[in-house]
């Protein structure tokens, strides 16, 4: 089975346990699965065959703390550390599959902004290539660098204490320096690069052709599974 099927048999066994039981299973659950550096593949075998073990000792009257110990944590760290690494090959071929889905759907985004400025204010759709090239690398490490970082948080908050007030004050404030870093720091570069008339027709026809083919890439080969 694939990533994508073991995640829907995982759905299903789990509603086999106690509340306290899939309670705890849960959390382990979330900590292996934002764990970056492990193969989605490799984590997610790991969590049905942890879940397996789970059930059957529940049959027996155990409690998963009686099977995995109180400290949690540690026993997943040790899980995970013998987890095989996502091949680099793979991972970048995977990240660049999603940087490009990002691209498609920023081209299709700025392309109907264009078209309606243009409309509205007659205003010209020259496009820089250059300048959308530095435009789109700056919003793709914004959102991969807000990915990192709310995955992390999400692992560290599991056998954490947390203020929750605390939690959001955090959360705001990096959603308000990621908007702001998307909206005005593009405006900071220079217009330069081969200059295309039109461009916001091209960038909405270029879009959306890219993002058909990049579904149906998915589809036929299950690169995201």
């Amino acid at each position: 089975m694939n990533a994508k099927e073991l995640i829907k048999l995982n759905n299903k066994k789990r509603k086999e346990l106690t509340k306290e039981n899939e309670e705890y299973y849960d959390n382990m659950l979330v900590y292996i699965r934002t764990s970056v550096s492990v193969s989605e593949q490799q984590a997610e075998e790991l969590l049905m065959e942890l879940l397996d073990h789970l059930i059957d000792a529940q049959a027996e009257g155990k409690r998963a703390e009686e099977v995995f110990g109180e400290n949690l944590k540690t026993y997943c760290d040790e899980m995970i550390k013998q987890l095989p690494k996502e091949p680099l090959k793979s991972t970048a071929f995977f990240i660049s599959f999603l940087l490009l889905q990002l691209a498609s759907l920023m081209a299709i985004v700025s392309g109907i902004g264009n078209i309606v400025v243009h409309y509205v204010k007659d205003s010209s759709q020259t496009v820089y290539i250059g300048t959308a090239i530095v435009t789109f690398v700056i919003v793709a490490a914004i959102i991969s660098l807000d990915v990192f970082l709310l995955l992390k948080w999400i692992q560290k908050s599991v056998y954490k204490i947390t203020n929750k007030i605390k939690d959001f004050f955090l959360l705001f404030v990096l959603i308000f320096i990621s908007l702001a870093g998307m909206v005005f720091l593009p405006k900071l570069i220079p217009p330069f690069g081969y200059v295309i008339e039109v461009g916001g027709f091209l960038y909405l026809a270029a879009g959306a052709l890219t993002l058909i083919v990049l579904r149906w890439l998915n589809s036929k080969y299950q690169i995201t599974k």
